[in-house]
């Protein structure tokens, strides 16, 4: 049987084509968000493409027989990756687990702003899943491969130090065991197998990217994997990780409305060093030369937010260290999606290259090589 959070829905649609009204009626009335309209018609435009790898997003445009409060007059609705190599991925790293996890146990926990889950399910024994979210328009979708302005990237950090402070080595996070922590061991085991599988394809499709030195770097880690992985569970304060906190996450208000910032896709959701999300978000959002020229400035930002949320024993010096290990780690992302990366989506080579090329350069200039056995 799926894991539907409580929910009494006993099927669910698994990708935008089995959509109906009346399941929509059915879970929108189970969550609340309706009481006696009843979907009559719906409208599915597929969006996201070259975004997001891992899964595949509609919106879902909604009529009613009658006008009710507070009906959500359009819905978000995320299935699994419909490429099947995508989805391979997701099943191998349990991504889809831990999104549904995210959503049905702790969303309304946490600091960070998230859309509303109007229903959630999963099931393991082939990995369909289904979220249905709110809609958090007139606020608007970050662009990683645009990039952000200072204001936005600043407002990020804040609030990632703000959210990632509640759950400073919290003894809450042993409970959720959906989550994993870093360096659990069939999740070390993946990673090492998936860097492996990787390795050839990155290096072919980064290869403009690639001197000598870092295409010994990238066949060095492949060896150092564990190591690194083990630091960054055990040496580093464990913390809630988003995984993916980059801008096609995140979402900003609009001269419109909406909220001022909000978070998206927690299918990578980790328990370990929280400075992971930092270096990910700066490496793959500033371009290099802005990079070299703000890092210092944002990674205190976030060490100074922290402490002032109450974190204590963390000095920046460590936060430094810690930033630059999971710089060095960033690659294992970039290695492991070579693989799988679809090279007919323009815009997702177009992000996985800006990604890329930030990761290299990254650890190039912060020497973040030297951190590894």
């Amino acid at each position: 049987m799926p894991h539907t959070g409580g929910h009494t829905v006993r099927t669910f649609a698994t990708n935008p084509r089995e959509l109906t009204d009346e399941w929509l009626t059915e879970v929108l009335r189970q969550s609340g968000a309706i009481t006696n309209a009843s979907v009559t018609s719906h409208a599915t435009k597929i969006i996201g493409e070259g975004v997001g790898f891992m899964g595949e997003l509609a919106r879902v445009s909604l009529q009613y027989d009658t006008p009710e409060p507070g009906a959500p007059a359009v819905v978000i609705a995320k299935f699994p990756a419909a490429a099947p190599e995508n989805r391979d991925v997701a099943m191998y790293f349990h991504f889809y687990e831990r999104e549904v996890g995210f959503y049905q146990h702790i969303a309304e926990q946490v600091q960070l702003r998230t859309p509303r889950c109007y229903f959630s399910a999963f099931e393991p024994s082939n990995g369909d899943y289904v979220l249905l979210l709110e809609d958090l328009a007139p606020a608007v979708v970050g662009d990683q491969v645009a990039g952000c302005s200072v204001e936005h990237a600043r407002l990020a950090m804040r609030e990632l130090a703000r959210f990632q402070a509640k759950w400073w080595n919290s003894a809450e996070l042993e409970a959720l065991d959906w989550m994993p922590k870093t360096n659990v061991e069939w999740q070390v085991a993946a990673v090492e197998q998936g860097y492996a599988d990787g390795l050839e394809p990155f290096c072919e499709f980064a290869a403009e990217f690639l001197t000598p030195q870092l295409r010994e770097v990238a066949k060095r880690l492949g060896k150092s994997i564990r190591t690194v992985m083990n630091n960054m569970a055990d040496d580093m304060p464990t913390t809630m990780m988003h995984g993916d906190y980059r801008l096609d996450n995140m979402f900003f208000a609009s001269p419109q409305g909406g909220p001022e910032f909000a978070v998206i896709d927690w299918q990578i959701a980790n328990c370990g060093g929280g400075v992971f999300d930092v270096a990910y978000f700066v490496s793959g959002t500033l371009a290099p030369e802005e990079r070299k020229s703000r890092e210092h400035e944002i990674v205190k930002l976030y060490h100074d937010t922290l402490v002032e949320n109450g974190v204590a024993g963390y000095s920046f010096d460590q936060c430094w260290q810690d930033y630059r290990l999971s710089t060095l780690f960033l690659l294992a992302y970039s290695v492991i999606g070579a693989g799988s990366i679809d090279l007919s989506n323009e815009r997702g080579v177009e992000l996985f290259k800006k990604i890329t090329s930030g990761t290299l350069a990254a650890i190039r200039d912060l020497k973040s090589y030297e951190l590894m056995d």
